[in-house]
């Protein structure tokens, strides 16, 4: 017998007694004939099985509708659970009374079935129509161990921890390894800074080139770029992105000079105007090998034309005079 209104959901705003909660009980879903609910995928072992009841279509007192009886079977994994069950009954003839039933069952095929069937026992007509199957307020499986299978939400929840745990280490590694690079590069920066302010300190400020442009400039210090060596260290002819040719000489570990020693050649060399000395462009801080760039000359140095061997090379009185010229303009007295 279908319910009038087609719905199989009764509710009632009264307050429920043997409850602590009220809200539980407010409604209820019943059927004409029978509810079945399945419990699917369960861990294998025993369960407590909790099922609540209260009978508020029904209500207590001597009125017609009250003559209604609610008369079910309880089935828990197929086995009859209860015989004729009547909720007012079983509380005592009171409705708005919460009535509870425990059973302990085996789950043994991941399967739990629970099943309230009316059995055509109790009213079906009078006072109305339809309300007279079983009905429950609420439903409960419990394991009576620990599983040891973690469902489906909670495999989401331990991804999406991980995933979070993570991506919050990678960050963490990411923001550490980019603040040593920071701090190094300040460093290294700070450090070349106070070593050019060292050298402004000796000989004022000259022409500061980087490491990068010279190093472009002789194709990587190139051995087809090398001029020569000495005591200094390598010379090698590189090209500027102005267009300029120059010497650039890179001092050696074996030379033993310090910052000062490079800072006096600077400053002696800066100061030394001739014609017959080559200029100097710049210098280079950056590295453990500091760089001097001077003039390039095509045609050979001083050095080659008096001391040098060869058809170029100038007869002994001729060198002498270059000298003594050379001595004379630089202010060197004769002895």
């Amino acid at each position: 017998m279908d319910a009038q209104n087609g719905s199989y959901i009764i509710y009632s705003s009264r307050q429920f007694l043997n409850t602590l909660d009220t809200e539980l009980f407010r409604n209820a879903r019943m059927s004409p004939s029978s509810l079945r609910y399945f419990g699917i995928g369960l861990e294998n072992g025993n369960y407590t099985v909790t099922l609540q009841f209260a009978e508020f279509d029904f209500p207590d007192g001597q009125s017609w509708k009250s003559t209604g009886r609610r008369v079910f079977d309880i089935y828990v994994q197929g086995v009859r659970k209860e015989q004729n069950f009547d909720i007012r009954k079983t509380a005592g003839g009171k409705s708005y009374t919460a009535v509870r039933k425990q059973y302990i069952v085996p789950v043994t095929k991941n399967f739990l079935e629970i099943h309230l069937f009316w059995a055509g026992k109790g009213t079906c007509c009078i006072p109305t129509q339809g309300y007279y199957g079983p009905a429950i307020s609420a439903l409960s499986a419990t394991p009576n161990f620990t599983p040891t299978v973690r469902n489906a939400a909670a495999k989401k929840n331990g991804s999406k921890t991980g995933v979070i745990v993570g991506v919050i280490v990678g960050l963490a590694v990411l923001g550490l390894v980019a603040f040593a690079a920071i701090f190094v590069w300040r460093q290294k920066k700070r450090k070349l800074s106070l070593e050019q302010e060292e050298l402004y300190s000796i000989v004022g400020r000259p022409n500061v080139l980087s490491y990068g442009e010279l190093r472009s400039a002789t194709d990587n210090f190139s051995p087809d770029n090398l001029l020569g060596q000495g005591g200094y260290g390598s010379v090698y002819k590189g090209k500027l992105t102005d267009g300029r040719f120059v010497a650039v000489k890179q001092l050696s570990e074996k030379s033993h000079q310090g910052k000062r020693e490079f800072a006096t050649e600077i400053e002696t060399i800066s100061r030394v105007q001739h014609r017959n000395l080559v200029k100097l462009y710049g210098c280079c801080l950056e590295g453990n090998k500091p760089l001097l760039v001077y003039e390039y000359l095509e045609n050979g140095s001083l050095d080659h034309a008096l001391f040098g061997k060869g058809k170029s090379s100038l007869d002994w009185p001729t060198r002498f005079e270059i000298c003594l010229g050379v001595a004379r303009d630089l202010g060197f007295r004769a002895g």
